[in-house]
């Protein structure tokens, strides 16, 4: 290897040659620079505005939420509608992100309870089936000073926090002591053949 300066008609400024290959060094076009450098500014703010502040709605949210607006229909809300909304992931992380924004103030950072019941265990003050707990978030608890979040939520937004909370229902987080009555899941059903089938809400996927 040796090394060179001389400047070719093609490559401009040879610095270098090994065993005849000649290495140049000459700038990189400015317009390849800036948008070089453009893409690296753009996906820091893509960033910052999508997961790094999350003050835009990503693919996934927006995805989300057309799901839930195209099942608001008006019909009537099952556990197994919320049930099926809760083995979804990425439906729960919109509803947790929801509770994030709502519910820790009363109910703690991961349903712990704190003004308002622990939502881990297994003790229901208004019901703990799926669809109860969507009711209790939909309409609210007046006389607890719980709001009605499907007035300011809307039914979609209100069918993902229900999902969540019931995606911690009875992972027993350390809080406040338990209150109202034990929620136990009802038994399975029997079909016309005699087999056994899942309850209406046997609990959802973890």
């Amino acid at each position: 290897m040796s090394d060179v300066r001389r400047t070719d008609a093609i490559q401009g400024l040879i610095l270098h040659e090994y065993d005849g290959i000649e290495q140049a060094d000459n700038q990189l076009p400015s317009w390849w620079l800036w948008t070089f450098y453009g893409a690296i500014a753009f996906a820091a703010a893509y960033w910052l505005w999508f997961e790094g502040f999350e003050i835009g709605q990503g693919p996934v949210e927006a995805y989300t939420m057309a799901q839930l607006e195209a099942l608001d229909t008006g019909e009537e809300v099952t556990d197994e509608m919320i049930l099926s909304i809760a083995a979804d992931s990425s439906q729960v992380k919109v509803g947790q992100k929801e509770y994030s924004k709502n519910c820790v103030i009363c109910h703690g950072a991961s349903g712990e309870g704190k003004i308002g019941p622990n939502l881990t265990d297994e003790f229901w003050l208004h019901g703990g089936s799926a669809v109860d707990i969507y009711n209790t978030v939909l309409r609210g608890v007046g006389s607890k000073g719980m709001p009605a979040w499907g007035l300011n939520l809307g039914a979609g937004k209100s069918k993902l926090l229900a999902a969540f909370v019931v995606s911690i229902r009875d992972t027993n987080i350390a809080g406040k002591a338990p209150q109202g009555e034990k929620w136990v899941p009802p038994p399975p059903a029997i079909d016309d053949a005699g087999a056994a089938t899942v309850g209406a809400d046997a609990g959802a996927a973890r």
